[in-house]
């Protein structure tokens, strides 16, 4: 409310806050960098996190190419009307497979010729794809394909229009037909590269109305469901619900996901933090400012200046360095995510860096960003406000900023380290408020570079697998794919040692296992409830029991002989050559003893195996994109394999190398293995170099982070200190004047300095080191093969450079705020 009289001096308060501003330059430059970080930091961490979100949620759905959460099969026109009523469900698309294409002339694509409906495409393809060209099929003779397919043709340069011979067939027949199409359109599609060049061929409804042949069960509805809720649960409702044939099943879209709500959590608890750190400094500034300027405050109350309009004084200086510095941080915040985490994420995704990237670049991460500085920066000057808007005139005139407990008068008896101790602890907010700034720098610094120093390359690689390079096959492929030719190709590559041969049944792949349930019935129960299993039903445990089968594998005796080396009790090597031990895999220790009977059904009969008392490595097989049975898979040697088996083939060659000519083995490798893509050639080396580039970027961002927090730290001591010895002139000058030499003087502070940074390192090395601890029990759950490491080196370097600036910079102060001599200080400060 405004009263008739009462005199308008918003027009005084502006002209105050301007020249208050105008003068405190020192004060202003550190507060605009605290804000610019603080806004740039926010920023980036938001942007840097969602990126990384969104980006594994992108390339997940384009690997799966559906958004939708789970497939029924062989659906029926009833069910397709009660699924699309269903509250549960959001979406139902229609799918249905009409037959396949002759690819035997193309290098290894297998196409499907797929119908799908406008929902399927639209809702659920669509978002899976990307540079789409033309439009889905409408009339009975256009096709659509994806381009990695037409390049397989021969078809660099598609043109919508252009017709392609395709030769087909139809549902179950194996009569082929060829027919001319016309390409309505073409896309890029990326599920080819997690199902080895498998894809499909759409075609019009036209078409599927055209084929005078049955394809009963061959329609396939893929729904997405409402909400976020667990996808089992959806089904397990559903079916609950909907009558479903047992010939049905649902097969859930395996999207591997990212946990977003964790993700979101951790950006919101790094922007608190950063928030925090930044409101410590621009707190500290102008905390010490106010201080600094009670006297003046004082004065402009005897004139008759209010608390409210002294408060809206700080609160436009507040203001108006927040329009300065926080624009600076949102540039900077841009500049990084459209500069820099594109090229963060394509090193932290290279193993799927043809999927894409995708950047997030919301508006509201800067909106919420300089908001949430905003809100910062007010917060910080509420308490400096109301200190410099509570001053009464009198107590501003008497007040210093020096107060002390320990006089002038006693300085000459009194040490200088005690001098420096208690300067420090004059203003113990400000003291603390610098402590806490760098503890938290110093100890982030610690927690980083301790995690990501237990993580290295060779940690990581020395728990995948059981050699250095390995190259095999899908246990179910028709070709012998790895000839000996091949394999003597590969034993002459130089730097290559302890090359291993694996060897498997062929074309029988597979061994009938007798089933004994003393010996199989926790493996059994094991099994219970995972990947849709179900031995509820009695009729479906023993149906399970009497089709057991194993893949069986003929060995190198080098596998045994390693894992003897850890044994108290040895394997006895002549026993497993003779065929009468078998290895399992860790994967079933102690579900399956040592010492049990295991008895299989080959062509020459039936054979029992003793369980060794040694386990091979569970990742033996990896990555050979091997079908398992339903019994552990069962290690011989490779003599009684052949014995077992008369026919058989090189499943799996490995070796290991010296670790000086890895890149140059995998190019050798590759060329070797060039005519068949089906060959997987798995390595060390590949792996290292990934999770390299992968930490890399991790130091990156997680060291920058801690030392741009270091670097808030380091800026409230340096504001603090210059202060501090500007707030001291008048007990300095006095100080010289009774005879403390100027030498003295700066012993003294650089004492000050290093007792602010003595404090913060014996809080970093034992509260920050208690905290790295902690932190480093729980990662390690999450990590395996993190090691412990304390980063020593890098601590002291880096607490080395702090103790360097707390040493310096409070010379520095002294050396620019005394240049004139004693008297006219005294004068001055009178």
């Amino acid at each position: 409310m405004t009263w008739p009289f009462e005199n308008d001096t918003s027009a005084i308060v502006k002209k105050l806050a301007r020249r208050s501003f105008q003068h405190e330059r020192q004060r202003n430059l550190f507060a605009i960098v605290a804000l610019a970080l603080t806004s740039f930091m926010i920023t980036a961490t938001f942007s840097i996190g969602f990126s990384y979100f969104e980006t594994y949620q992108m390339q997940q759905t384009r690997l799966m190419g559906t958004t939708a959460d789970v497939g029924i099969t062989n659906v029926t026109e009833d069910q397709l009307v009660e699924v699309a009523k269903s509250s549960l469900v959001l979406d139902v698309g229609i799918q249905q497979r009409l037959g396949s294409i002759d690819t035997q002339q193309l290098q290894s694509a297998r196409l499907g010729m797929v119908w799908i409906d406008d929902t399927e495409w639209e809702a659920h393809r669509l978002p899976t794809i990307s540079g789409v060209v033309g439009n889905y099929p409408s009339s009975k003779n256009e096709v659509m394909l994806p381009t990695w397919a037409l390049e397989q043709m021969g078809i660099s340069d598609p043109q919508i229009g252009m017709e392609i011979a395709l030769l087909y067939q139809i549902g179950n027949s194996y009569d082929y037909i060829t027919d001319t199409f016309s390409l309505s359109g073409y896309y890029t599609d990326y599920i080819s590269t997690r199902t080895n060049n498998r894809g499909y061929v759409y075609v019009s409804a036209a078409f599927k109305d055209s084929l005078n042949v049955s394809l009963d069960n061959s329609v396939t509805a893929m729904l997405r469901f409402q909400g976020n809720d667990d996808v089992d649960k959806n089904c397990e409702r559903l079916q609950r619900k909907i009558a479903f044939t047992e010939k049905q099943t649902f097969e859930i879209v395996p999207l591997g996901q990212a946990n977003g709500g964790s993700i979101v959590l951790a950006v919101i608890v790094l922007a608190v933090f950063i928030s925090f750190s930044g409101y410590l400094l621009i707190y500290n500034i102008l905390y010490i400012s106010v201080a600094k300027d009670v006297q003046f405050y004082g004065r402009l109350k005897t004139i008759g200046t209010t608390k409210k309009q002294i408060k809206k004084i700080i609160y436009k200086q507040a203001t108006k360095i927040s329009c300065i510095g926080i624009p600076i941080g949102l540039l900077l915040g841009a500049v990084v995510s459209f500069g820099v985490v594109p090229y963060f994420l394509n090193i932290m995704y290279s193993t799927n860096s043809d999927v894409g990237t995708k950047v997030s670049f919301s508006p509201l991460i800067f909106i919420g960003a300089a908001i949430f500085t905003f809100i910062t920066a007010m917060i910080a000057s509420m308490k400096p406000a109301k200190i410099a808007g509570g001053v009464s005139p009198i107590a501003a005139l008497r007040y210093t900023a020096a107060s002390t407990k320990t006089s002038i008068k006693n300085c000459g008896k009194m040490k200088l380290s005690r001098m420096a101790w208690n300067n420090v602890f004059r203003n113990v907010k400000s003291t603390t408020l610098v402590f806490v700034s760098l503890f938290f720098g110093l100890s982030l610094f610690l927690v980083v570079t301790g995690l990501l120093h237990g993580l290295s390359p060779e940690n990581y690689v020395s728990q995948w697998g059981v050699s250095d390079f390995a190259l095999t096959y899908s246990i179910h492929e028709n070709e012998d794919l790895i000839s000996s030719e091949m394999v003597s190709e590969i034993s002459q590559i130089d730097g290559i040692e302890n090359l291993r041969l694996t060897y498997a049944p062929y074309p029988q792949v597979t061994a009938e296992v007798l089933y004994d349930d003393t010996v199989f019935h926790d493996f059994l129960m094991s099994l219970d409830g995972v990947s849709g299993i179900d031995f509820s039903d009695p009729a479906k445990l023993e149906n399970y029991q009497q089709n057991f089968f194993s893949g069986i594998f003929g060995i190198d005796s080098a596998y045994l002989e390693e894992i003897n080396k850890a044994l108290n009790s040895p394997v006895d090597m002549s026993a497993f050559e003779q065929g009468n031990i078998v290895l399992l895999s860790k994967t079933v220790e102690g579900l399956i003893q040592p010492g049990q009977e295991i008895t299989i059904q080959s062509q020459n009969g039936q054979h029992s195996f003793i369980v060794a008392n040694g386990f091979l490595n569970d990742s033996f097989r990896a990555g050979g994109g091997n079908e398992r049975g339903t019994a552990p898979d069962l290690y011989i040697s490779q003599a009684a394999l052949q014995e077992l088996f008369p026919q058989y083939r090189v499943f799996r060659v490995a070796f290991d190398t010296d670790g000086q000519q890895d890149g140059n083995i995998l190019q050798e490798l590759k060329l070797i293995t060039a005519s068949h893509s089906n060959i997987d050639i798995i390595s060390r080396y590949e792996r290292r170099e990934e999770i390299r580039d992968y930490l890399v970027t991790a130091n990156i961002l997680g060291i920058g982070l801690s030392v741009i927090l270091l670097l808030v730290g380091v800026m409230n001591f340096v504001n603090t200190m210059a202060v501090n010895v500007s707030t001291r002139r008048y007990e300095l000058a006095v100080l010289e004047s009774v005879g403390m030499t100027k030498r003295q003087i700066k012993r003294m502070l650089s004492m000050e300095g290093f007792c602010y940074w003595g404090v913060s390192l014996s809080l970093v090395a034992t509260i920050g080191t208690a905290i790295f601890i902690v932190l480093y029990v729980i990662f390690s759950k999450e990590a395996s093969y993190a090691v412990f490491s304390y980063p020593f080196i890098p601590l002291v370097l880096v607490a080395g450079l702090v103790l360097l600036i707390c040493l310096v910079v409070p010379i520095w102060a002294y050396k620019t705020d005394t240049k004139l001599s004693v008297v006219e200080r005294l004068r001055l400060t009178e």
